[in-house]
């Protein structure tokens, strides 16, 4: 197995950027999903999962700054004042954009109905120090993708709509990653603890990039993977993980 490709999300919700390599620690990726889309008032950070504009939008990184990329082509720091308009109009409320703070308290804003991104919202503190769901690293493999595919193959189960931090390349058969969870697994120079499972939600589902609307795509993993797809991972020994580094697990 080999890591296939890498990938870091400056601003949660938002498409994000593929690495070459990424430096790796108890936070997972450095820079990854530092920042979220909070709403301007209470400083609740706001999700695809119930404002899917946001997938429209993309953040990169060039030289430390990160950019926000707008459906509309314009493009704006960060931290400008125009990202903070272009986004509160895109998502039709005032909002800013928030980098996270040791000690702060994360707060997001989910739909009651995961699955469906429907029915009133709940507040989720997910006790982390950055802007992630539960957990700091997510992996998953060619196998699962392509196990979908087979069994639903007029949907594309492309790793864009998953969200993966590191993509690995296996030519082994089905859901593999479902037995690494309380394993150690080693990526490169990196040593990580496999969490969890990784469940599911309609983030799954939403267009983004050429990938269209798709709700058989989180049908298809409830029905079939018990609503999961990769598994949670958190550093033990972080380092400098690349693309193409081999992956084994451990114990």
């Amino acid at each position: 197995m080999k890591v296939l490709e890498l990938w870091r999300y400056p601003v949660k919700s938002m498409q994000g950027e593929r690495l070459d390599q990424a430096v790796v620690g108890s936070l997972g990726i450095e820079g990854d999903r530092r920042r979220a889309v909070v709403d301007a008032d209470t400083g609740v950070s706001l999700s695809a999962k119930r404002y899917a504009e946001l997938l429209l939008c993309r953040a990169s990184t060039t030289d430390g700054e990160v950019t926000i990329g707008f459906p509309d082509g314009s493009e704006y720091p960060v931290d400008s004042s125009g990202a903070a308009n272009g986004l509160s109009d895109l998502l039709g409320r005032r909002v800013v954009v928030r980098t996270a703070r040791a000690g702060e308290t994360i707060r997001h804003e989910f739909p009651t109905d995961l699955p469906t991104g429907e029915g009133d919202s709940f507040i989720w503190e997910p006790g982390l120090e950055a802007f992630f769901d539960r957990a700091p690293l997510h992996l998953l493999t060619t196998a699962t993708l392509d196990a979908f595919s087979r069994i639903r193959p007029d949907s594309v189960f492309d790793h864009a709509r998953f969200r993966p931090n590191i993509l690995v390349e296996t030519d082994q058969r089905g859901f593999v990653e479902n037995d690494w969870v309380g394993r150690d697994l080693s990526l490169g120079d990196v040593t990580c603890h496999v969490l969890d499972h990784k469940p599911r939600c309609v983030m799954t589902t939403r267009p983004q990039g050429k990938l269209a609307h798709d709700r058989d795509v989180i049908r298809t993993i409830a029905k079939n993977n018990d609503g999961n797809a990769g598994v949670e991972l958190r550093a033990l020994e972080g380092g400098t993980l690349h693309s193409g580094d081999a992956v084994r697990l451990l114990n």
